[in-house]
């Protein structure tokens, strides 16, 4: 055994300390320590690092230190227009010392000007809740319409749900002028760190990233689960899936603050959006989210601070 002759060693050079315990237990000390080591790697870090695996959602420093930073201002133009702003941030929840909220809201920059171009929202927001290892423990979105296709049809859409055994269950609360419903979605997984892809929200940071990695991550779009629920009158399975996702060969620059900076290039692929992401390559911040739908409409979102 390569352990006894070390051990023995160590016991001879220690020899005259109180308590040094024999050879033999010292090796089933070592050899405990060893499988529950291997096991917490198992179980806690090598999900996040198999291939496949998405980037875990990133806290940074000054967030845990009690959320001394300001939020994130972004701004959003839709078909090639100004039509919103967007403010991001994440809060502590309560007292709690390992869970955040990391929220997104939208408002229009001129509610008559939105209902022009068939866009009546007056409200988007969005919400994660994650522990500081980047775990999604749930995720919420609620969306407030005054117009439809430049028809006055105000309603309310809420989507929220939490994740149990690494799945994501969503339920729907919908108010429209014609009447209430509830509904659930069918279950999405949910994999560690990672958590669910929602295209109107961007993170402020994604680590991680090389050129060639990809993964494939479960999604869900409030906004096209909101549209199809209130104009089919059904349970808004459209906005809920899957997209892959691929970091391009080499950078891209990108202007920041008046100077270049490289960006990994982030390419989301699915059956309804298609969407890339601009990440800093040097310390993972994302300044732009482009999001392009089935229907042609095309989102682009650029980081102002």
């Amino acid at each position: 055994m390569v352990l006894k002759p070390i051990l023995f060693k160590i016991q001879k050079d220690v020899k005259g300390v109180a308590g040094m315990p024999p050879w033999y237990a010292s090796c089933l000390i070592v050899s405990s320590c060893l499988m529950v080591n291997s096991l917490l790697f198992l179980q806690e870090v090598w999900p996040r690092l198999s291939p496949g695996q998405p980037p875990p959602f990133t806290i940074d420093l000054a967030d845990e230190a009690g959320n001394v930073r300001p939020a994130v201002v972004w701004n959003v133009k839709v078909n090639g227009k100004n039509v919103f702003q967007l403010r991001s941030g994440v809060d502590l929840v309560g007292n709690q010392e390992d869970e955040f909220v990391l929220w997104a809201e939208y408002r229009p920059l001129n509610i008559q000007e939105a209902k022009k171009d068939l866009l009546g929202i007056r409200l988007l927001k969005g919400e994660y809740k994650v522990l500081r290892d980047g775990d999604l423990v749930s995720a919420a979105a609620t969306i407030k319409v005054e117009s439809l296709k430049g028809v006055d049809f105000p309603f309310q859409f809420k989507i929220e749900g939490e994740v149990k055994s690494g799945l994501f269950t969503p339920k729907v609360s919908l108010e429209s002028p014609q009447g209430e419903r509830e509904f659930g979605l069918e279950a999405i997984s949910a994999p560690p760190g990672g958590g669910v892809f929602q295209p109107f929200q961007p993170v402020h940071r994604i680590l991680g990233l090389f050129p060639g990695r990809t993964w494939k991550q479960p999604f869900f779009d409030p906004l096209s689960l909101a549209m199809s629920s209130v104009l089919t009158g059904g349970t808004g399975q459209n906005g809920v899936g899957s997209v892959v996702a691929r970091v391009l060969d080499g950078t891209e620059e990108m202007k920041w603050s008046g100077k270049p900076m490289p960006c990994h290039v982030v390419e989301y692929s699915s059956s309804d959006l298609d969407a890339r992401l601009w990440v800093g390559s040097r310390n993972g911040m994302v300044v732009r989210q482009k999001l392009t739908f089935a229907d042609g409409m095309e989102w682009d979102i650029t980081r102002s601070n």
